[in-house]
């Protein structure tokens, strides 16, 4: 799945070292993981920072690339659409629309966890997609929560939408797209275990929203 040519696919995690060539693992990758570093050792400890447009575009940059690279152990097929790959390898960043990043706090009861979920959606009367066309990925990293969602249709974006305000319980922070100049991120109120599963399966909840009714079926 390396994104200069994302074709090969992992059978199991043993393999997942193999999904990227070198070139991009000791390139840009390494590049997006360095840049981030510094941010990341702080809010994987639960220590908080403010974030600046720049803190907020190397977290958002890396939460994506992770998106990619663990959305390769998925056995039905990659659900990250090519699209959105090929605007990361090109950019270095998260696309600018059709791409939404929230972080959160986690009591970090263990070391990290991946969880995604995917959807293919059609208009009425239309087939459905050969591949999702809709995705969100959830990972922690100690006290840190990323979640990235991602969408391909214009109508059903979530550049706009305020998770933060439909379920300020969670107390989420969006860092992509940047809406402020500096977002201060406290972490001293971090989501239980439970909390955090039930943040891994919004999907549903936000497509019934943004749709005006009930959740689609899986």
């Amino acid at each position: 799945m390396c994104p200069c040519g994302w074709q090969t696919r992992p059978r199991d995690l043993v393999e997942t070292l193999k999904a990227v060539c070198a070139t991009c693992n000791n390139g840009w990758m390494s590049a997006v993981e360095l840049s981030a570093k510094t941010i990341l050792m702080d809010l994987v400890y639960g220590a908080g920072r403010t974030l600046d447009r720049d803190d907020q575009r190397k977290l958002a940059t890396w939460a994506a690339l992770k998106a990619c690279v663990f959305d390769a152990l998925q056995q039905h097929g990659l659900g990250v659409p090519v699209e959105h790959r090929r605007r990361l390898y090109t950019y270095k960043k998260p696309p600018a629309t059709g791409v939404a990043i929230w972080i959160g706090s986690y009591e970090a009861l263990e070391v990290g966890h991946y969880a995604y979920q995917d959807l293919r959606v059609a208009r009425d009367g239309e087939p459905a997609p050969d591949a999702p066309n809709l995705y969100i990925s959830t990972i922690t990293a100690g006290a840190l929560i990323v979640q990235v969602a991602g969408s391909l249709l214009p109508d059903l974006a979530f550049d706009s939408f305020a998770l933060e305000r439909v379920a300020p319980e969670l107390r989420v922070t969006k860092i992509w797209p940047a809406r402020t100049d500096t977002v201060e991120f406290a972490q001293d109120q971090p989501m239980s275990h439970e909390t955090l599963v039930g943040y891994t399966k919004m999907l549903y909840n936000v497509m019934g929203l943004l749709m005006g009714g009930v959740p689609p079926a899986r």
